[in-house]
């Protein structure tokens, strides 16, 4: 490990320790007779002193009514861990980490039962509310983390005005109680946030408060000048966010766009600059979708279906970008095909939590259906699982079999505080595009493999202006600064949609696709004399928290002492039981 990466490691593991320090003192004090008086009010005659408004417009949110029904029936999984329980309400359970429980506490589940249109869903949405305010969670430590609360008020105050039918007096006096609570004990303890993502969604929910609670302007106040801070730290310059996750940018967008709305009602100004960054986030989000309108699974995220993206870009002409230089994308489109790269440098520090290691990964879809992918994350089935999902071999790009650095913090005290982020230093990535009426060149290289295998990868892509024609060029060039291990094995990954059938033809030298609709893509390669061509198995999860069996096309090889090059290319068949017209 290079000593300028150790040292900066063991700042950031002091600053976690010196933050957790100062947030225990400052919630012990909160929490004691003398503290809890300052936020946390108590009305016995059910008459709530302090006026709550809800803001939040559900819409921007829209949950899946099947994930909805499984949680009826007692499927509580979430991020974190797989949970079934159909005699046990979700909060008796005991958490299987804190990746769940901050999951299950903040609420964003809700909004798949609000999906269900029916009175029994909602009368469980409401009982969910009230467990949570009839307990003492309120006091737990967990529960009552900054951020975990901000999300808590967004979502119930989404929900709220549909499920107000479905309640009496009573028990809207104690839910609006508990709000505001709440909303007051994120004022004081909003500084307790760790840098990162979290600290975005936390500022959001802190000036949502503001809303929630009309009489506090000094939260509002607060929010917003945390909200701007952190939006020109976070939000790049093209509109992506700094961890490079497509899903990121929808979640934070319905956020601000909620918040938009809020100050909109209050006839408040937002702060400079604020809507010109909604409008840089939306034109960055068309950008990452595919022909189905969903989103691409990059660094994290998963397929965000064009039916929960629609909300946020209604009314808006985004205008087309092929290259989102910071945010480190490339997007080639004609006629019904779109491929997406990653062409982007690592992420690093706390905003690499969530992301992954795999430079020059590409998907692509034709006629709104995906063919190529990358396997997505892995929210659900332990760290093992996660850390293979963010690895290079779980996304359509070059990866080493063994040998190669660690690129994850994994053990030791450091990964305890700070989490799973990459440690990879500059991949020294690079790319250029060219265009002409033939089609669309990209030529893209990293350095991920430099230290480890002695090599630098480049990756040249074209595809042509209708769209059927894909070529792909990946060279292992040796790196003048380090040695080359010669024989390292590799294999090229090229993984396939579930809804895509592969099978080998000529001899072995060609793979032939299906897509579910019916359309054809013939798949060939070209290498070194000791490379191979398979199918294998592969799991896809960009879909869902549950793998997804599906295909991939492995192409093995082993590096050699000089260049290492396979040519590949996939080209459009036509579709079953429809003749091709002849081209002219």
């Amino acid at each position: 490990m290079r000593r300028t990466r150790k040292l900066a490691l063991t700042i950031d593991v002091l600053t976690s320790v010196s933050r957790q320090f100062r947030a225990a003192l400052e919630n012990q004090f909160y929490r004691s007779a003398l503290g809890r008086g300052i936020w946390h009010h108590q009305q016995p005659n059910g008459a709530v002193k302090d006026e709550v408004s809800f803001d939040y417009p559900p819409h921007l949110r829209p949950g899946n009514a099947a994930r909805g029904e499984a949680w009826l029936a007692g499927d509580y999984s979430l991020p974190g861990g797989l949970m079934r329980e159909a005699d046990a309400p979700a909060f008796s359970l005991t958490a299987p980490n804190r990746q769940w429980a901050n999951a299950l506490h903040g609420f964003d589940w809700l909004q798949d039962l609000m999906a269900i249109d029916d009175d029994a869903a909602r009368e469980q949405a409401l009982q969910h509310i009230l467990a949570w305010t009839q307990a003492d969670f309120i006091w737990k430590k967990q529960p009552m983390a900054p951020a975990v609360t901000a999300r808590r008020l967004m979502s119930w105050s989404a929900h709220i005005p549909a499920l107000r039918p479905y309640g009496d007096r009573r028990q809207w006096a104690s839910i609006e109680l508990s709000m505001a609570n709440q909303a007051r004990w994120l004022y004081l303890t909003m500084g307790q946030v760790s840098d990162g993502i979290d600290r975005l969604h936390a500022a959001a929910g802190l000036a949502f408060a503001g809303l929630i609670l009309p009489q506090r302007g000094d939260i509002l106040r607060a929010g917003m000048e945390q909200v701007s801070r952190e939006m020109r730290r976070q939000i790049l310059a093209d509109g992506g966010h700094i961890s490079r996750s497509p899903q990121a940018i929808a979640a934070l967008l319905a956020d601000f766009m909620a918040l938009d709305v809020g100050l909109a009602r209050r006839n408040i100004t937002p702060p400079n600059g604020f809507q010109e960054t909604l409008a840089r986030m939306k034109t960055m989000l068309a950008m990452l979708r595919h022909e189905d309108g969903g989103l691409a699974c990059f660094h994290g995220g998963q397929h965000v279906g064009g039916q929960t993206l629609a909300p946020l870009l209604k009314g808006y002409k985004a205008p087309a970008i092929g290259f989102a230089r910071r945010s480190g994308y490339q997007k080639l489109t004609a006629q019904k095909t779109t491929v997406l790269v990653d062409v982007g440098d690592a992420v690093s520090g706390a905003d690499s939590i969530a992301a992954h290691a795999a430079p020059l990964a590409f998907e692509m879809s034709h006629d709104k259906q995906r063919v190529i992918v990358n396997c997505g994350p892995s929210k659900t089935r332990g760290e093992a699982w996660s850390l293979a999902a963010r690895a290079a071999s779980a996304h359509s790009t070059l990866a080493f079999d063994d040998g190669a650095e660690a690129v994850f913090l994994e053990t030791g005290l450091a990964a305890r505080r700070l989490g799973p982020r990459i440690l990879a230093d500059d991949w020294r990535a690079s790319n250029r595009r060219v265009e002409d009426p033939t089609g669309v060149w990209l030529e893209a290289s990293h350095g991920l493999f430099a230290a480890s295998h002695g090599v630098r990868h480049n990756r040249r892509l074209f595809m042509d202006a209708q769209g059927e024609d894909i070529r792909g060029e990946d060279l292992l060039l040796p790196d003048k600064a380090s040695t080359i291990r010669r024989g390292a094995p590799f294999h090229l990954r090229f993984h396939l949609h579930p809804s895509v059938r592969a099978s080998l033809q000529g001899g072995g030298q060609s793979v032939l696709l299906i897509t579910a609709s019916g359309h054809g893509w013939q798949f060939r390669m070209a290498g070194e004399e000791n490379t191979s061509l398979q199918i294998e198995d592969s799991v896809y999860m960009g879909e869902s928290d549950v793998p997804m069996r599906c295909q991939q096309i492995a192409i093995g090889g082993a590096l050699s002492e000089n260049d290492t090059l396979i040519r590949w290319g996939l080209r459009y068949a036509g579709r079953t039981g429809r003749r091709r017209k002849a081209s002219t």
